[in-house]
């Protein structure tokens, strides 16, 4: 049984949600409607892919489990904030974070109402979160689906752009290396590679780059940081068709930004404070 076995979706905390939402139709995402955490009192839209997916998050209610979030929503304006990753069981996850010392909060359980075939399901899931005095700039958490069914659906998977699946997590970090001990507790000392003065995670599934600024501006050019100092910056997704997403991304008035043949940028501007890299097959 693994504790972490790759990465299962990110969060993407905004304060418009409903902003959010046509951004990212313009983009060129099939867009879920719209579920509620009625217990976490937050409301969110899916980007689903086969085997993973990430989240628009806006919050709807003030509660006791949202603080932390309007918290740094106040003062970042929102953008990427989690990475939620995949594992045997939410206890599992627990029992190796605890005995690594990451002081992991009891699993959480909740659900939220989807409406598949005519019919109203719950998708339920268990979660284990971790305080932010042990978050090396992003905020790590596991994710159990107990009914994977009522997400992972192969209809809500078609994307205009062409999309297929996240590929990677960009994260800016002025010392990548000072995270270097926090990272082995979730992940093991054999995931975490230096790359220069950078770090690349093996999480099990998609990689999480770390890198200085100066690297991030080098390899994403004409491409301006969401915001200054340590942040979670970027998200890749793979898509079908490059010449096609590109295609359609002009036709919705989209500003990109050509790195290479191989690449097209969006700005995060465009995408909910989030920069995004569409990478072809």
């Amino acid at each position: 049984m693994q504790a972490v076995k790759g990465l299962d979706h990110v969060v993407v905390m905004v304060a418009e949600i409903d902003a959010a939402q046509a951004a990212y139709e313009r983009l060129g995402f099939q867009v879920q409607p719209r579920g509620f955490h009625r217990k976490l009192g937050t409301a969110n839209h899916l980007m689903i892919f086969e085997r993973d997916y990430f989240e628009i998050l806006g919050i709807v209610e003030d509660t006791e489990f949202n603080a932390e979030r309007r918290e740094w929503l106040r003062r970042t304006g929102g953008g990427l904030a989690n990475v939620a990753l995949a594992t045997d069981g939410a206890d599992v996850a627990y029992a190796a974070f605890k005995a690594s010392g990451l002081e992991p909060d009891a699993p959480l359980a909740f659900e939220r109402a989807v409406e598949i075939e005519g019919r109203l399901e719950q998708a339920r899931f268990r979660t284990v979160r971790i305080p932010k005095t042990h978050m090396p700039v992003v905020g790590y958490f596991v994710c159990e689906h107990q009914t994977p069914q009522f997400v992972y659906r192969p209809e809500w998977a078609r994307h205009p752009n062409g999309a297929r699946g996240i590929r990677g997590v960009t994260v800016v970090a002025e010392q990548p290396a000072k995270w270097i001990d926090l990272l082995e507790k979730y992940f093991g000392a054999s995931a975490i590679q230096r790359e220069g003065e950078g770090l690349r995670i093996d999480t099990g599934t998609q990689p999480i780059t770390y890198m200085t600024a100066r690297d991030y501006l080098a390899r994403y050019p004409g491409i301006a940081l969401a915001r200054s100092g340590d942040h979670p910056a970027l998200l890749r997704i793979e898509v079908q068709s490059l010449s096609a997403c590109e295609a359609l991304l002009r036709k919705n008035g989209v500003t990109i930004v050509k790195a290479d043949a191989e690449r097209l940028l969006v700005a995060p501007s465009q995408a909910a404070n989030l920069a995004l890299e569409f990478v072809g097959r």
